[in-house]
């Protein structure tokens, strides 16, 4: 197994990916929504994983919700970066890290692959994110 690790700008941010996958073998996903276009997103996950986020000052968390309103994008009010998304169903969370946020990102190799979501609805969308999303264990605060 291999232990990934990333975060903000600032630092109140941090999560860690465990997988068995090696950085350049993660996927490497380029949502081509316009909030991830906008912030330049890059998305990766993997189910067999788990994920954990960890929050220094909850007050400096931002869940954004948009779209389909199925996830929370995880935003810090401190610098404002974008680390990743998790989605609640079924007392389960899912999520997906923000490859731009990941500290070794020397060691990420893949290019990004387009994805368009566009035409998924609510049901399909959490389906997808189901299948393909990494389990998040813990609570990133502020929950």
């Amino acid at each position: 197994m291999y232990t990934h690790e990333g975060g903000c700008h600032c630092g109140n941010m941090r999560w860690t990916l465990t997988s068995r996958l090696a950085a350049a073998q993660l996927p490497v996903r380029a949502c081509q929504c316009t909030f991830c276009r906008k912030q330049g997103a890059l998305g990766s996950s993997d189910p067999a994983g788990t994920l954990r986020f960890a929050v220094r000052d909850p007050a400096a968390l931002l869940r954004y919700r948009f779209a389909t309103r199925t996830a929370d994008f995880l935003l810090c009010a401190g610098c404002g970066v974008y680390v990743g998304a998790v989605m609640e169903e079924g007392g389960r969370r899912y999520g997906v890290v923000n490859l731009n946020s990941f500290d070794a990102r020397a060691d990420l190799t893949a290019s990004p692959d387009a994805m368009d979501y566009s035409v998924e609805d609510a049901t399909e969308r959490r389906a997808r994110r189901r299948a393909r999303w990494t389990p998040v264990f813990g609570d990133e605060g502020g929950g």
